[in-house]
């Protein structure tokens, strides 16, 4: 088939080969974030770029917040197990709506974090850019498609961006979730070592 290369070929990549999948929103955020990044470098570099060319940008972001936000949430829900912390949101996260993911992963990493400090001024900022990209775009269409499902434009008329501020800002967000993504990692891991030695030491 057209899609399929030599066994050995370098340009092969694999998807959906872990055993979790809901564990797997992590990378798959960090590949529309380097993709979007990258895009934006290649425009902002050149002289001028078309419109057009900006729109996949836009999406990119998009959806790389979207992805980090539901990675959040699930990394949360695996580390409240740990803890035994019951009143953590664990349904499945299949919405587009950035307002409503910010508010439930911030609710999350407050009820296991309700001391730190430094997460309680990124959340803010998080919810903030969560609102305000859902103005650009509510429901991660907008900039993939020039109408909506009811035939109008898929955006406010005549919506402008100004790619650089979009970038530059969100890059610093995406610095702060990565931040987020280390700890809820690594107070897992020491959740995890913990349990561990508990049941070692019961044997």
């Amino acid at each position: 088939m057209a899609f399929y290369n030599q066994r050995r070929d370098p340009s092969n990549f694999v998807i959906s080969w872990t055993t979790d999948p809901k564990g797997d929103f992590g990378i798959f955020s960090k590949g529309y974030t380097l993709a979007a990044e990258r895009l934006a470098k290649m425009l902002l570099e050149a002289s001028r770029f078309s419109d057009y060319e900006a729109y996949p940008v836009i999406f990119l972001y998009r959806h790389a917040l979207e992805l980090s936000l539901k990675h959040i949430i699930y990394s949360s829900v695996e580390l409240a197990a740990y803890r035994y912390v019951d009143d953590i949101d664990d349904k499945l996260h299949n919405s587009r709506n950035l307002r409503n993911l910010a508010k439930a992963a911030c609710v999350s990493l407050t009820l296991l974090f309700p001391e730190d400090e430094l997460l309680q001024t990124m959340l803010p900022v998080i919810e903030t850019t969560c609102s305000e990209l859902s103005d650009l775009d509510a429901d991660s269409s907008g900039y993939r498609y020039p109408i909506d499902t009811k035939g109008e434009h898929s955006t406010k008329k005549n919506q402008w961006v100004n790619l650089e501020s979009f970038a530059t800002h969100m890059s610093a967000v995406f610095d702060e979730l990565d931040t987020i993504h280390f700890a809820l990692s690594g107070e897992t891991y020491i959740a995890q070592d913990a349990l561990y030695e508990t049941i070692r030491s019961s044997l």
